[in-house]
C-alpha cells in the first residue's frame, strides 16, 4: 500500500478541537494491512474496526478512515498535526 502525503489535503476540524487530513483522490484503504503495518512500526491501535482505525501516535489521538482521511484530535495547531499525519502517512506505507 503506497500513499504518499502530498495525496492529502490538511484544514482544521469544523466539529472539535482537531486537524482533519482529507487525500485528494479516493482512497480505500485496507485497515486490515495499514494496522498490522502500524503495529510493527510502533503505533498503538485502540481500536480496529473495518472502516476505522483509533490509534495513539505521537501523543495524539489519531483516527485513520477507510476513505484515507485522518484526524488528529486535539490540536488546532497545524505544524504539529501535519507532522503527526506525516509519520502516520510513511508508517502505513513502511
Amino acid at each position: 500500500m503506497k500513499i504518499e502525503f502530498n495525496d492529502f489535503v490538511g484544514q482544521p476540524c469544523k466539529s472539535r478541537v482537531a486537524y482533519e487530513f482529507i487525500p485528494k483522490n479516493e482512497l480505500k484503504l485496507d485497515l486490515e494491512e495499514a494496522a498490522a503495518n502500524l503495529r510493527g512500526n510502533e503505533v498503538f491501535v485502540e481500536m480496529e474496526t473495518p472502516y476505522l482505525l483509533m490509534l495513539k501516535i505521537g501523543g495524539k489521538d489519531v483516527s485513520l478512515f477507510k476513505s484515507g482521511k485522518i484526524i488528529v484530535k486535539n490540536t488546532n495547531e497545524k505544524a504539529v498535526a501535519r507532522k503527526i499525519a506525516e509519520s502516520l502517512v510513511e508508517k502505513i506505507s513502511a
